[in-house]
């Protein structure tokens, strides 16, 4: 067990220097690009007396640069988590009048119990694996692993009660993008709504139907709290996603956007003559509705929405921009809920910051 005790230490000791050499880099990188972030309104180029600024630079590249704000800011948690974890130890240590090393020797150490159950089966498991060794160290070294594993557990959980007793309050701010204010905004909620989701969503697409119950779940649970924001984003890859997206801007030219929505999820045929249908039993004027899908205005609503998906670099969906904050994919209502539940109370923490 001592030697199980000493690899633990050594691979505690060796991630805190590789922790402080990533938080090293974080800073000097952070102060490197800090300078420009500040001169937004300062001339990049001036080309035959019309200025570019640094802002519009930063607006044409906006995909990549998020992007790379994200792999900042990624690396930022990633160290500023491990310098809470450290300041929790160094505290505790502080109160037993240890060092810190000590304090995770005695959050790992205590017998630990490997029964010859468990090693048998990952012995079993992996038997391909050791075909070269003998099965008698080969089930040693499982143990090992095995013992190690469940020492890592009891410091986890040994940290787990340091942290929730430890009085944390996280300030990082994370990467933010801005939706533009579209002339042919499809919205639900209140303006002034504490969650702003913007969701560009194809009609098509399985998991946006399969989402699309969440997003009514969330409106229906957070009336005063969530203002959802519908952008079309339909995929090449479904052949009648823009014929439906431009009948839910038809709808909306006749005041019935959210039920034609929930129809057209609902509808196993997104071709013309079932839209004609949906739009008859949703009480629309089909002469309308059938102009309309021929327009040049519908036809221009859905390309901003497309633009705007692909200023983003979004090119999948469901795709949610909530409070700035870019998520790709169908989540659970009760995931999404502990999204909207965090953006809530960071609306009442952190005062107002403006967004890119």
């Amino acid at each position: 067990m001592d030697r199980d005790a000493a690899t633990s230490h050594s691979s505690f000791t060796s991630v805190h220097l590789l922790l402080a050499v990533v938080a090293a880099f974080v800073i000097i990188f952070a102060n490197s690009i800090k300078a420009p972030a500040q001169s937004a309104s300062k001339v990049a180029a001036v080309v035959d007396g019309h200025e570019i600024t640094n802002a519009e630079v930063d607006d044409a590249a906006v995909a990549k640069v998020f992007e790379l704000e994200q792999q900042m800011y990624a690396i930022r948690k990633a160290t500023l988590e491990n310098l809470v974890t450290h300041a929790i130890l160094e505290a505790q240590a502080k109160r037993q009048h240890i060092s810190v090393e000590e304090l995770k020797k005695q959050m790992s150490a205590g017998p630990v119990q490997v029964t010859e159950a468990e090693v048998e089966k990952l012995y079993q498991e992996n038997k391909a694996a050791f075909a070269a060794m003998d099965p008698d160290e080969s089930r040693l070294r499982l143990q090992f692993d095995l013992e190690t594993q469940a020492r890592m557990q009891k410091y986890k959980a040994f940290l787990q009660v340091l942290t929730s007793k430890a009085k944390v309050e996280i300030r990082l701010n994370e990467p933010k993008l801005s939706a533009s204010n579209l002339a042919y905004t499809v919205s639900a909620g209140p303006a002034n709504a504490a969650v702003t989701i913007t969701a560009f969503i194809d009609f098509q697409c399985p998991y946006c139907r399969q989402f699309h119950n969440v997003l009514k779940q969330i409106l229906k649970a957070y009336p005063s709290d969530v203002r959802l924001i519908f952008r079309n984003l339909p995929l090449d890859i479904h052949a009648d996603a823009a014929l439906a997206s431009k009948a839910s801007l038809c709808a909306n030219e006749q005041d019935g956007f959210w039920k034609f929505h929930d129809a057209l999820f609902a509808a196993d045929d997104l071709t013309i003559e079932s839209l004609k249908k949906l739009a008859v039993g949703q009480g629309l004027d089909l002469t309308r509705f059938q102009e309309c899908l021929k327009s040049e205005k519908t036809n221009t609503a859905l390309r901003q929405d497309i633009d705007e998906a692909k200023h983003f670099g979004i090119s999948a969906t469901p795709a949610l921009i909530v409070n700035g904050k870019l998520l790709i994919g169908a989540l659970s209502f009760e995931d999404f809920k502990a999204v909207v539940d965090r953006e809530i109370e960071l609306a009442k923490k952190l005062p107002a910051t403006k967004s890119r």
